[in-house]
């Protein structure tokens, strides 16, 4: 059922005269978030063609296939929208409980199971918060006995229940069905779908993996495995060499026909997707922890490409860059490193198996968080930090041109800058979106209040379309 929330009068001459839309049947389709468009828009809400609303949130982004916008929605739906006018088509629920059907006396004992899961974790939350408080304390009276003993006690305390966390995903009676933690900003929805062109691939961080064809027709499900942390995550599917990756704890290789999994190769915490590339027609994977992976067998043939600070390790966020047989990538944390790096892919398979991946450059830039991925255009690679600080270097030497700390938005560049009609289009999370100018310096063109958002716009010939978290919208460019 969809019910309409903003409607002009000019989606009928715009149904009139739109013809099909070119497919985009993953997240930056061409590895860098550069959407082969003339036009875009520049005025939003005063080209809105529809914005229908949403029952629940995502930060994915909505692929675009036969005229159909696929997205996710929390925690584990699958949903298909017309793209000329929003309707909704399809919604398909990828509930664990509900892709094994279980009987009634079994699903009563899992929710007991999850019933108890639940209450220990609230008690991690609320410990967790002790925590910092008394970290924060001790920060200010490096003395204070009384915060020290409280706080190895409530150290103590978190420990002991994230063991009993543990166990109780793990039991084996249960471990397939249970709902793993997953940090309220990431959810479970945030793996962007993808299509091969027959299947359309989705993951949700329950540690499930689905295909369906385009007409809503689920053609087979696999629980993987749980995520390997408890932030959730948010590595799109994707087909590599006839082969669906994924990654939840481990990467993985799947048969896109039937999710039997090929090979399986461990791996440290991730969030963003692995870049493919090619050399003398074999197929690897770049990592965002700078792993080059051999795609026919998995193995790890390269590693320590990205700096990885000792205690935040966990700290790599985005997908790495591939443009001209270069890759492209960034990382940091807050107050501690900022990385960025150009590595040269090379023309022989023997040099890249012997000697591995050439560093072109790196430079350091600012020590903060970097969530958007790497934007790569004419000569220029685009980065933004977390608390939206825009920097521009050049592709070939990694020197900085300019450095813009975009002031007024309270909120996080989550959403990872694309470039379409000759514009950068940067989002930030509280609901801003900052149209750019590309060039050497800095020029912002508009901006706008689209809603609260962690997706990224999508363009087609004329149209873009943007999920935020409370509805779906298209915007017009003429």
């Amino acid at each position: 059922m969809c019910f309409y929330l903003f409607l002009p009068l000019s989606l009928a001459l715009f149904v009139a005269n739109s013809s099909s839309f070119a497919d985009i049947p993953s997240w930056r389709t061409n590895r860098n978030g550069v959407y082969e468009t003339d036009i875009s828009p520049v005025n939003w809400r005063e080209k809105l063609l529809f914005e229908i609303p949403l029952e629940s949130k995502s930060n994915s982004t909505p692929i675009l296939v036969d005229n159909k916008l696929i997205f996710t929605a929390e925690p584990a739906w699958l949903i298909c929208a017309d793209s000329e006018t929003g309707e909704i088509l399809w919604k398909r629920s990828n509930d664990l409980m509900e892709l094994n059907n279980i009987s009634d006396s079994k699903r009563q004992a899992l929710e007991a199971h999850k019933a108890r899961i639940e209450t220990v974790e609230q008690e991690i939350r609320r410990l967790r918060n002790d925590i910092r408080r008394l970290e924060r304390a001790l920060e200010n009276d490096k003395e204070n006995e009384k915060a020290k003993a409280s706080l190895n006690q409530k150290y103590a305390e978190s420990t002991a229940l994230n063991t009993e966390s543990e166990a109780l995903q793990r039991d084996p009676e249960f471990s397939n069905f249970v709902t793993p933690p997953s940090h309220n900003t990431n959810g479970y929805s945030s793996y962007t779908p993808y299509f091969d062109g027959q299947r359309i691939y989705a993951a949700f961080g329950l540690g499930v993996v689905v295909a369906y064809d385009l007409d809503g027709e689920r053609l087979w499900s696999r629980f993987i495995e749980h995520p390997d942390h408890r932030w959730g995550g948010a590595t799109m599917p994707q087909i590599v060499d006839g082969k669906l990756i994924v990654r939840f704890d481990d990467y993985a290789a799947l048969n896109p026909e039937n999710g039997e999994t090929i090979w399986s190769t461990p791996s440290e915490v991730v969030f963003g997707t692995p870049a493919p590339f090619q050399v003398e027609g074999k197929s690897f994977l770049f990592t965002p922890r700078g792993e080059v992976i051999r795609v026919s067998d998995g193995k790890v043939i390269q590693d320590g490409l990205v700096f990885l600070h000792d205690t935040r390790d966990w700290s790599i966020f985005n997908t790495p860059t591939v443009v001209n047989n270069l890759i492209y990538t960034v990382s940091g944390v807050e107050k501690a490193n900022g990385d960025a790096y150009a590595y040269q892919i090379p023309k022989r398979l023997d040099t890249l198996e012997k000697s591995g991946l050439e560093l072109v450059w790196h430079t350091e830039v600012d020590k903060d968080r970097y969530y958007s991925s790497v934007l790569i255009h004419e000569g220029i690679m685009y980065i933004v930090t977390r608390d939206n600080l825009v920097t521009a270097l050049g592709a070939d030497n990694g020197e900085v041109i300019y450095t813009h700390q975009i002031k007024g938005p309270k909120g996080t560049a989550y959403p990872s800058m694309v470039l379409a009609g000759g514009k950068i289009y940067l989002g930030i999370d509280d609901g801003h979106l900052v149209i750019i100018q590309p060039g050497r310096e800095f020029k912002e063109l508009a901006r706008h209040e689209v809603g609260p958002y962690r997706s990224t716009p999508i363009f087609s010939n004329s149209t873009a379309f943007l999920r935020t978290y409370e509805t779906l919208q298209a915007v017009s460019s003429l």
